[in-house]
């Protein structure tokens, strides 16, 4: 596997004698939206941490394959250098400074820029989330669960990247707020920043997509193009709650007929 883009290759990871991950490997080409399906304690989050070098914080560690961005090995990357060389990432659960204000809150993911460059990627911000520039002044933990997902979003772009890792934008979000969210990805990828999608969401996260991975117990088992994946039964059965409904009305007509014996 080969690129320019996040490339990721036969990457492990362990949580002490737990493996979390076994040999994934996938790739994110620049300027693509690539989404990472799975079930709960699939290794999806784990996956995004391995990536942006924060696995430790969690006790975890990568313990095969690598991670490259145009060829650079990131693995071998403290977070900040993961950053500064054009991955950020977007943490699941928001995690903003709640006692903070927007404004520092945007300030803290620009450190190390410099004053044009922030200046700038506060712009690009504040273009992106209105509500955030009127809300400058306000402490973090006072906004909405759809303006804090915002404002997380919005703090890694403050340093720039190519490649935004994101980490379920959509959880715990009313339906319209996590169309706005999903919106705002189309957007942040029209500027050109790629992005690398891990989304309960399936039906949304395959909209956006255009290939996607899914992840089984630490492993991939499934990958292509969003369309094809979101057009196969098992994918549509296991993620995203269609029913098969030849299967459906087999079930159905085998129960009437059991019904009507037990009647009779």
């Amino acid at each position: 596997m080969v690129g320019s883009g996040l490339v990721v290759r036969d990457l492990s990871v362990g949580y002490g004698p737990v493996r979390a991950l076994r040999r994934v490997s996938l790739e994110v080409p620049e300027g693509a939206v690539v989404t990472v399906l799975g079930s709960n304690g699939a290794g999806k989050s784990t996956l995004l941490r391995a990536i942006s070098r924060t696995l430790s914080f969690q006790g975890g560690t990568v313990t095969g394959g690598e991670v490259r961005l145009g060829g650079r090995r990131l693995d071998r990357l403290p977070p900040d250098r993961v950053v500064a060389a054009g991955v950020s990432q977007v943490p699941e659960g928001r995690r903003v400074f709640a006692r903070m204000t927007v404004a520092d809150n945007l300030r803290a993911g620009a450190l190390g820029g410099d004053r044009a460059g922030r200046a700038e990627s506060l712009a690009r911000v504040h273009e992106l989330f209105p509500v955030l520039a009127e809300r400058a002044r306000q402490r973090a933990g006072l906004l909405s669960g759809g303006e804090q997902q915002m404002l997380a979003v919005a703090r890694a772009l403050m340093a720039a990247p190519g490649f935004l890792l994101l980490d379920e934008p959509a959880l715990g979000l009313a339906p319209l707020m996590a169309e706005r969210i999903a919106d705002t990805v189309r957007e942040i990828n029209a500027q050109g920043t790629a992005v690398l999608l891990v989304e309960q969401n399936a039906a949304l996260a395959l909209r956006l997509a255009t290939h996607a991975y899914v992840l089984e117990v630490g492993e991939v088992t499934l990958e292509g193009p969003a369309a094809e994946l979101s057009a196969s039964d098992e994918v549509r059965r296991r993620y995203l709650g269609v029913v098969d409904e030849d299967a459906a009305a087999d079930a159905e007509t085998a129960g009437a007929r059991t019904l009507t014996r037990w009647k009779g």
